[in-house]
């Protein structure tokens, strides 16, 4: 049968391991508390108008309008012609363009707008596109 002191002893051992394992668990979850609240107010350097054009077998203007967290709405227009779509930038912060989303004609950008340009597809046709930020 164990002493009263041995039983102390252990019990202060249980103490210490718990008490360590309560803080690492604590500051694991202040550390991940700190990097989400860091995403939510992440802002993307790209967010607001860049206007410019794209030619090739087509040509026309076109607005990206960059959201905060850098989501686009694109809007390109062609004679008569006017479609708007949506994509989004790759992580990374180099500004560069999903190339997930094609417009609903297929119309979809390559590039980056940190370098403001890049080059366009729609089925068989392409070219290229530059802008500027307004």
């Amino acid at each position: 049968m164990k002493s009263i002191e041995e039983n102390f002893i252990t019990m202060r051992k249980k103490i210490k391991i718990f008490t360590l394992i309560i803080s690492l668990i604590s500051f694991t979850s202040c550390e991940e508390i700190y990097r989400n609240r860091e995403e939510d107010n992440y802002v993307t350097p790209y967010k607001g108008k860049w206007v410019g054009t794209y030619t090739g077998d087509q040509s026309g203007t076109l607005v990206l309008n960059v959201g905060e967290k850098g989501g686009v709405e694109g809007t390109r227009t062609s004679m008569e012609f006017k479609e708007t779509f949506y994509t989004a930038m790759q992580g990374g912060g180099s500004g560069a363009l999903s190339t997930m989303s094609p417009s609903p004609s297929g119309f979809i950008l390559y590039g980056s707008l940190e370098a403001k340009s890049g080059t366009w597809k729609m089925g068989s046709l392409k070219g290229s596109w530059a802008v500027v930020k307004n």
